[in-house]
């Protein structure tokens, strides 16, 4: 009897021994002060490090407070990340380049817990993309050809379109397709924007390889052109985009006189001129990136993932500018070397658009 009480007590002492080493380990977290610092910043404090106003931020979780799935009951365990946290801790990642780790160390959370917050506003951002990225009623394009012809001349002016390139990390099998001209590993965004670098149309997803004017050929505003007429977008023949000399001239899309060595004054004038309304949207790319630090290099080999965190991104954009909060950043004058391509336009769409790019040349009186 004796003997089976050793053993058990062996047993126990084994178990209790095992127990401690298999026990899982607590990772260290700071003191859970981060609530208070965040208080306790000032507002330029404030704006710098989540990129936006305490004022445009109460506005966000106002905005996202409309959305059911954002406020999460507590049912026991461990208390749910308030709206407030999440977007918080969505801000701080975006608006930074540190890895996801890093951001949770801050917010006295494990990276598991950024991440699912992370996904979660994000595509929340996303949804509500068809809401802050619009494309401009009738009743806009007066306002905005207004305004982009008293800071350029160049008149019926809505919008200006460009490329832009994201760096990301593509999967194995995927490099050759996310490869770009600069040999760097890229997804391709179309996007439009006003003078006021206020993003009216987006497609984001496009593999780097692809051209401007192949993601142009396959972007919403000119299949819905090509099947449902210019009017139905652009609602006057006097209302175009501009472009750069990637794109194809058409009625409502212009673009610099090709220069082959042997342009007039008139036409060299007319590229200048062109060229100056249009920085718009390179700004626009520019302030992008510069505010969302995130977008220089998006670490993830999930495609789809990427291309939401630029959409994102975008949103946020477009959210800042909408409620009059910018911010100081250095935009880099991006050089573009814009490839010969062919275009799948028919002879009388480039007519229409050399007609209508002299009657501009004659009405700019240069």
């Amino acid at each position: 009897m004796l003997h089976q009480n050793i053993i058990k007590n062996n047993v126990k002492k084994r178990r209790k021994l095992i127990s401690t080493f298999l026990k899982r380990q607590q990772h260290y977290r700071i003191n859970n002060t981060v609530d208070k610092w965040i208080e306790a910043y000032i507002d330029n404090d404030f704006h710098g490090h989540f990129r936006m106003t305490r004022s445009t931020f109460t506005k966000l979780v106002s905005m996202f407070r409309q959305d059911a799935q954002m406020d999460v009951s507590y049912t026991g365990g461990h208390e749910p990340l308030s709206i407030e946290k999440k977007l918080l801790i969505t801000l701080w990642y975006l608006a930074k380049e540190g890895a996801m780790f890093t951001t949770g160390e801050f917010f006295n959370i494990a990276k598991s817990t950024v991440k699912k917050a992370v996904d979660l506003v994000v595509n929340q951002l996303c949804k509500f993309s068809s809401k802050i990225i619009v494309w401009p009623k009738k009743s806009d394009c007066v306002e905005i050809a207004k305004v982009f012809h008293e800071k350029s001349k160049f008149p019926g002016v809505i919008g200006a379109i460009d490329g832009c390139h994201f760096t990301v990390k593509p999967p194995a099998d995927q490099q050759d397709s996310y490869t770009d001209r600069k040999l760097n590993k890229s997804i391709l965004m179309q996007g439009i924007c006003t003078s006021n670098k206020i993003f009216t149309n987006v497609n984001v997803g496009f593999p780097g390889r692809l051209h401007d004017a192949r993601v142009f050929v396959n972007s919403q505003v000119s299949i819905k052109v090509d099947e449902e007429g210019q009017e139905e977008l652009f609602y006057s023949y006097k209302y175009h985009l501009l472009g750069d000399s990637a794109y194809l001239n058409l009625s409502w899309l212009i673009v610099p006189f090709k220069d082959y060595g042997n342009l007039n004054s008139r036409q060299r004038q007319f590229n200048y001129t062109l060229s100056k309304a249009r920085v718009c949207i390179e700004h626009a790319f520019g302030l992008l990136k510069g505010r969302w630090r995130r977008l220089l290099y998006i670490n993830t080999t999930n495609m789809k993932k990427a291309s939401k965190i630029i959409l994102a991104c975008c949103v946020l954009h477009n959210f800042c500018l909408l409620n009059d909060d910018y911010l100081d950043v250095v935009v880099e004058n991006i050089l573009k070397v814009n490839e010969s391509q062919e275009h799948t336009r028919n002879r009388f769409e480039i007519l229409t658009g050399d007609v209508k790019r002299n009657e501009i040349l004659r009405l700019l009186n240069i």
